[in-house]
């Protein structure tokens, strides 16, 4: 039977313990490769894009369908099959799922690059995305205070009066990135911009740069100046990462950083306190690139399909598909395979 998810569903089940685990269980997955992750189909249209991210790891199998309509928004859904019997586990609208396991892989690739965490996060954005990123962190490292910029100075005060109240911390929004930048330790970049939205130069020395932004090759957020600070680049899929998003694209194209450079979260090298994770001279930032994978998805739709069931949550809606079984095969080929033998 098939268990159909909605938004409030998704809230309810997905506490931010929840969620990490499900963030670290994909890693962990793709790690011990037991992961199968073909690249991403988008479909390029006059009025936006659809977008397909199949995938299969452990004893599941499935797809997140994205479709984006230009002055009208983004829906999202995901599709849990069984390997077994490839029966239809569940549906979820994943909008909410989307924004929490790119939060909750964020902070995965945050402990690996800052191990010991900061009392100050820069933010740049005042989404949904910039929203549950804070929350986020301010989950998992022992946060006193956030600087937020976003371009709207409407958006960001109202941003950090409403994030100051819900988290119990400072929020506080400044007039221009670099008294983010150039103040915080480690800092999330979680935009929808078409060009650099950060100067390189303004990042404090040593610093930790998380950019979420740029998914796609017409999305800009890093500009050459970052990555050529940059020691590492840690990326939740390098092969996905240096055909989708921008930034890697143009670092690339322009010399501003190489391959030997990026590295996967799911490299055996990317440990806290790794080699890879060194610093090197004039490149003294680490930084983290997401363009988010199927993995991620199914992981957090696996775990929470499990909650549900256990709470009663969600609507049945029966077996939408029917199997359409292999025919028998005939006698004397049966005869041929088992020799005879019953």
């Amino acid at each position: 039977m098939t268990l159909f998810l909605d938004g409030d569903d998704v809230r309810a089940l997905a506490t931010h313990d929840v969620t990490m685990a499900a963030a670290q269980a994909a890693v962990t997955a793709e790690r011990a490769g037991r992961t199968v992750v073909p690249p991403r189909l988008d479909v390029d249209l006059e009025r936006g894009f659809l977008r397909v991210m199949p995938a299969a790891f452990d004893d599941v199998m499935g797809l997140k369908v994205m479709t984006l309509v230009r002055g009208l928004g983004t829906r999202y859904l995901i599709l849990l099959y069984s390997q077994t019997d490839g029966s239809l586990l569940g549906m979820l609208d994943a909008d909410e799922v989307t924004r929490l396991r790119t939060a909750a892989t964020t902070a995965v690739a945050g402990q690996l690059l800052a191990p010991e965490g900061t009392e100050t996060l820069g933010l740049i954005g005042s989404g949904f995305e910039a929203e549950g990123h804070l929350r986020a962190f301010a989950r998992l490292w022992p946060l006193r205070r956030a600087l937020v910029y976003s371009r709207s100075q409407d958006r960001r005060e109202a941003f950090a009066a409403r994030m100051s109240q819900e988290l119990e911390l400072s929020v506080e929004a400044v007039a221009e990135p670099a008294a983010a930048l150039g103040v915080a330790p480690v800092s999330v970049l979680a935009t929808k911009a078409t060009e650099p939205v950060v100067d390189g130069a303004d990042f404090r020395p040593g610093a930790v740069v998380l950019s979420i932004g740029s998914t796609r090759p017409d999305l800009r957020e890093l500009d050459r100046a970052t990555l050529r600070r940059a020691a590492l680049l840690l990326v939740d899929d390098p092969r996905q990462v240096a055909l989708e998003s921008g930034d890697v694209i143009d670092g690339l194209g322009s010399g501003a950083i190489d391959r030997a450079r990026i590295v996967g979260m799911a490299d055996e090298r990317a440990v806290p306190g790794g080699s890879c994770l060194a610093r090197d001279g004039e490149r003294d930032l680490l930084a983290f690139k997401s363009v988010g994978t199927a993995i991620q998805d199914l992981a957090l739709a696996t775990t929470l399909l499990a909650a549900a069931r256990e709470a009663g949550r969600g609507r049945e809606i029966g077996e939408l598909t029917r199997l359409k079984p292999f025919a028998a095969p005939p006698p004397d080929t049966l005869t041929a395979i088992t020799g005879g033998t019953q």
